[in-house]
């Protein structure tokens, strides 16, 4: 949605770095981020049909009620008369559209000063309608049953023409109110007045809206009170961005004292959506805690040197020193001062009894993991273990998913370690012209992707959780990729596949063909230079793509080949710069329906694991003069998802972890050494890595 303020002269809506052409791929790039949002809110939304059928009926009563049912006349006269039943259906199906887009397309063209007002309006028309039906679905009459409406749309439907199977499979049948036929033909109407058509272009926008409404009764797609409730998101979208317009241009940030520095004036901040997201989907059973466990090479340093050496790094990582406001129904949460950070609070010291070796440390890790954060205090806390004669101390660093995903954990922290990198230059991204041309096919594609046909092994998570590491040799992963010509996370996906593919077989459970469907992260960040380090952005770069990984019976490297070539097209397709663009639209809802369909979405049924590859420093560093050794990544689970295996290339090593739910997923605990074996099988296989050398491998794992 248009930022700018108010309708510019003609060359400024050309677009400010790539031309007509950048600007018309980013506005269809909008439009079909919309669409993206509605099949988003279809799938997330798919509620009870006897719901849908009851509001129908309520609405059919009280039109009975009312006098206003001229629904069955006008569908019997359509019934009888079939050539005007097919002139309707054609009228249904298309004059709308091409209404719509035609005149919108012409006010860009024409470079209108009412072609941002028009946009903005149409897509709060749409997203507004989206709203109604998610929260109010209605069958039309055509579908309720035992009425006996003929489906006029049916019988005479176009080819290839919204509703039908091609082009709309995802398309809600029970969006009946409002009738966003009738609020797209009045919004031609509204932005003809606002661009000064002329009289007879308004009188032809009278006769269409007239037309259509006719239409839709006589169709049986609507109800006689959906016209009214269509006509009325036409000021209620012009409301809301008039709302927009004098928040955009006006509204004066709240500022106060920070308790972090003396005279440091710090701003209220909006949420991301991509931040908020993970404040949406988080439950207690379900945390969103990132982070990290690292094994320090000696003793590591007591809690006052590292509480000292964070009250002297926060002032320059001020979102550890802010706290989540909720925003209310109607605004989004603000990250704000959180006043003096209390750092005994949130650095703490545990001595683990002796005996328990490593497992003692991941069972603590996996007790850490499942406690949210107090949303009262900065999202984040820092566990210093003592392990006495069992093994070095190490330190659990946790941080909320909304304060950054897992390469902004890792910046963020190289903001406390040692040593400290010169920050690179900021990378600039592609043109706008660039961005819209990997959007536009993405967010098709995206769209039609759904829910997945995934394998068996989610299910209701409960509170617990189980945690385990594995080590590998980073050169030695490399060389298995190089040697399979393909990417070190389409390895850790196949490895992946090669223990889920054990899990299936001991539970006697055949795939069946059913992949498991990944969700793998993929960052935005631009990769640091040799020597320097990227400056710590908070927030989550990220876009979310999804990879089937076969997980039947199958040679190893086979599975390698099959992940990376199922992966690829995938990468290319645009479906991951989509995903960042639908939920940038999807933050433009109000927070409740925000939420509903953050939760609607991220869970088992979209995918059934979680599996994420990061890079780290290639160097050794420290905390507070203590040298690390090794640094395992930690990850959160989704709703219904009972794993997540990280990755991270840290120092020579890729350090795998792996978050499970004990309950669901009882094998997760073998999973680490489940990964070894199946690496070692991998590089038995023939793809490189100094197949056989078992004995020198240095491929090492834990559980807990």
């Amino acid at each position: 949605m248009n930022r700018g303020a108010p309708p510019g002269p003609a060359g400024a809506a050309a677009g400010e770095d790539g031309g007509r052409a950048a600007s018309a791929a980013r506005e269809i790039a909008t439009a079909l981020a919309v669409l993206v949002v509605y099949l988003v809110f279809t799938h997330a939304f798919s509620g009870d049909r006897a719901v849908s059928d009851a509001h129908g009926r309520a609405l059919l009563e009280f039109e009975r009620w009312a006098g206003l049912d001229a629904e069955r006349p006008l569908n019997e006269f359509l019934t009888r008369h079939g050539w005007l039943g097919a002139v309707a259906a054609w009228e249904y199906a298309t004059t709308y559209v091409v209404g719509t887009f035609g005149f919108l397309a012409w006010l860009w063209w024409r470079r209108s000063p009412a072609y941002p007002w028009a946009r903005n309006t149409l897509i709060l028309v749409t997203l507004i309608a989206i709203c109604c039906f998610a929260l109010w679905p209605a069958t039309p009459p055509r579908l309720l049953p035992g009425e006996g409406y003929t489906d006029i749309i049916a019988l005479h439907h176009p080819p290839a023409t919204w509703g039908t199977g091609v082009v709309s499979a995802g398309a809600n049948p029970y969006a009946a109110m409002p009738s966003l036929h009738i609020g797209w033909v009045a919004w031609i109407g509204a932005a003809a007045l606002r661009a000064r058509c002329g009289p007879l272009f308004a009188w032809l926008c009278a006769l269409h809206l007239a037309v259509t409404a006719l239409v839709i009764v006589a169709t049986s797609a609507h109800y006689v009170v959906d016209i009214p409730g269509g006509l009325l998101l036409v000021p209620a979208a012009a409301a809301a961005e008039a709302a927009r317009a004098r928040l955009v241009r006006g509204r004066p940030v709240r500022g106060r004292r920070g308790a972090t520095g003396p005279g440091r004036v710090r701003r209220e901040q909006r949420v991301a959506a991509a931040d908020a997201f993970f404040l949406h989907v988080e439950s207690r059973d379900v945390p969103q805690v990132v982070g990290g466990v690292a094994e320090f090479a000696g003793p590591g340093p007591s809690a006052e040197r590292v509480r000292a050496l964070l009250a002297d790094r926060l002032p320059r990582l001020p979102r550890l020193t802010q706290r989540v406001r909720p925003g209310g129904a109607l605004r989004r949460p603000r990250w704000v001062e959180a006043g003096a950070v209390d750092l005994r609070r949130h650095v703490r010291e545990v001595r683990l009894p002796p005996g328990g070796g490593r497992g003692a440390l991941d069972g603590l890790v996996a007790r850490l993991v499942a406690e949210p954060l107090d949303h009262g205090r900065p999202l984040w806390r820092f566990c210093l273990v003592r392990r006495g004669p069992d093994g070095p101390d190490a330190v659990v660093i946790l941080f909320h998913h909304a304060i950054a995903d897992g390469i902004g954990v890792v910046d963020i922290l190289r903001g406390v370690l040692e040593p400290a990198l010169p920050d690179a230059a900021p990378a600039r991204g592609p043109g706008g012209l660039a961005r819209a041309a990997a959007v536009l096919p993405g967010l098709v594609l995206l769209g039609l992707d759904g829910t997945a046909r995934t394998v068996s092994v989610t299910g209701a998570l409960g509170p617990e959780r189980v945690f385990g590491t594995a080590t590998l040799p980073l050169g030695r992963v490399r060389a298995v990729a190089r040697a399979a010509g393909v990417r070190i996370t389409d390895v850790l996906l196949a490895l992946v596949g090669e223990v889920v593919a054990d899990v299936l077989a001991g539970r006697g459970e055949p795939a069946g063909g059913r992949p498991l469907r990944a969700a793998v992260p993929m960052t935005l960040r631009a990769p640091e230079p040799p020597g320097r380090g990227r400056t710590a952005v908070p927030g989550n770069l990220t876009a979310a793509l999804r990879l089937d990984v076969p997980v039947g019976r199958m040679p190893v490297l086979d599975r390698l080949a099959a992940v990376h070539a199922a992966a690829e097209p995938r990468r290319r397709s645009g479906r991951t710069a989509a995903s960042t663009a639908a939920m940038r639209l999807m933050g433009a809802l109000p927070p409740p329906l925000h939420a509903r369909a953050a939760r609607g979405t991220y869970r088992a049924g979209f995918f059934g694991g979680i599996v994420s590859n990061m890079p780290g420093p290639p160097l050794p560093m420290s905390l507070a003069g203590a040298p690390l050794g090794d640094v395992h990544p930690i990850l959160p689970l989704a709703d219904g998802v009972p794993f997540a295996v990280g990755a991270l290339s840290w120092n020579g090593s890729l350090h795998v972890s792996v978050t499970a739910e004990p309950r669901v997923l009882p094998e997760g605990a073998a999973f680490p050494d489940g990964l070894l074996r199946a690496f070692e099988r991998l590089a038995a296989a023939g793809a490189g890595g100094g197949a056989g050398s078992g004995a020198g491998s240095e491929a090492q794992s834990g559980t807990a």
